[in-house]
């Protein structure tokens, strides 16, 4: 393998128990179609989907790419060249085939559950140190909408007891339950922060890149959504609801404190006559994951020696003398310690626009 060359990565469609899709397969240059219940597409990914009854393949979720004209699957690739992988970076993970973050293209077609996510402290001391080591920490970037009204619910804006809010869940008082938020706007380019235990629903016809601690552990406090009910065993991740109240982070976040709590601010790394580097997602959130996104018209550059997902959002160029264009997805191994973007030589090509998204580094213990 080329240590310079950028790896396409195919899509990666993931089963889920709502409905969405028509807009991420158009994003990757697929037949669109109507929204169904594969609304996810899981890039670089080295984890696999918790799908139950519902698991396509024993490794769903898990991505496979062409070496040498073989289908591999990412985990083995890793596992079998960490220094091509990695770099000079040190891993962040003691499994030598996981990378750390799973990086998510989501297209929700109905609101998503009301649910919230354990941090790795609770999933240890519930589920043993097999387990793993990662709770499910997320941010979500937003990338387009649809309809007039786009919206998360994010943190309580009234929070309930736990008393009151377990008691909701289990009579399913739905208004109940919905009047503990008020409805946060977003737009396109949005970034907010989702800590674990922070209770939360992604709104319909949101399309977002999601990063995540790598697992799907997720507590879902409404049973159904877009037609399909949950069976218990996938409401509470196997728990019972008295086992998981206590995971739920319950301070108020008014609408107006967002951005000191969730939404987060890019800063500039970089910008020249070409491009503009910027830093998405604040530093202090680097042991879970980090992105940059380069925007510009011409020639850029931008350090590597880590592993990195390319997802290019808007325009075309080449990458080390490789194609690119919107709806493409790269990984750039981490053994290149430098890349170079060009753009079209089409005065009118207009601009272009893409992130990197970056494994976590994790505190030294």
């Amino acid at each position: 393998m080329n240590s310079n060359s950028p790896l396409r990565l195919k899509p990666n469609y993931a089963w889920r128990s709502y409905q969405g899709g028509s807009h991420l397969r158009k994003f990757r240059k697929d037949a669109a179609g109507d929204d169904n219940h594969f609304p996810e597409d899981w890039i670089a990914s080295t984890s696999t989907a918790r799908n139950g009854d519902n698991q396509q393949r024993p490794d769903e979720g898990v991505s496979h790419v062409e070496v040498d004209g073989k289908d591999m699957a990412l985990t083995d690739l890793i596992a079998s060249n960490p220094k091509w992988f990695w770099g000079n970076q040190q891993p962040p993970v003691d499994d030598p085939g996981q990378i750390g973050v799973l990086i998510k293209l989501l297209d929700a077609g109905v609101r998503l559950h009301l649910q919230a996510h354990p941090n790795a402290e609770f999933v240890q001391r519930v589920f043993g140190p097999d387990a793993g080591n990662a709770g499910k920490t997320e941010c979500w970037y937003i990338l387009s909408v649809r309809g007039d009204d786009p919206y998360v619910y994010l943190g309580f804006q009234h929070p309930p007891t736990p008393e009151k809010w377990a008691q909701m869940v289990g009579e399913q008082d739905l208004q109940g339950m919905r009047g503990c938020f008020e409805k946060i706007p977003v737009k396109p380019g949005d970034c907010l922060m989702v800590p674990s235990g922070t209770p939360h629903a992604i709104g319909d016809g949101i399309f977002m890149i999601e990063l995540q601690e790598p697992t799907d552990w997720v507590v879902r406090c409404e049973f159904s959504a877009g037609g399909h009910v949950l069976e218990h065993s996938a409401r509470f991740m196997g728990l019972e609801l008295d086992d998981v109240v206590s995971m739920f982070d319950y301070s108020e976040h008014p609408v107006d404190s967002l951005e000191d709590s969730f939404l987060q601010v890019p800063e500039v790394l970089r910008k020249t006559d070409a491009f503009v580097e910027e830093r998405i997602i604040d530093i202090k959130h680097k042991e879970f994951f980090r992105l940059r996104r380069l925007t510009g018209s011409g020639p850029a550059d931008f350090s590597g020696g880590e592993p990195l997902v390319l997802i290019m959002l808007e325009g075309s160029g080449e990458l080390e003398g490789v194609s690119v264009t919107a709806g493409d997805t790269f990984l750039l191994p981490g053994s290149a310690e430098g890349w170079n973007w060009s753009s079209p030589d089409d005065a009118d090509a207009g601009g272009w626009s893409f992130l990197l998204a970056q494994p976590p580094i994790k505190a030294m213990t």
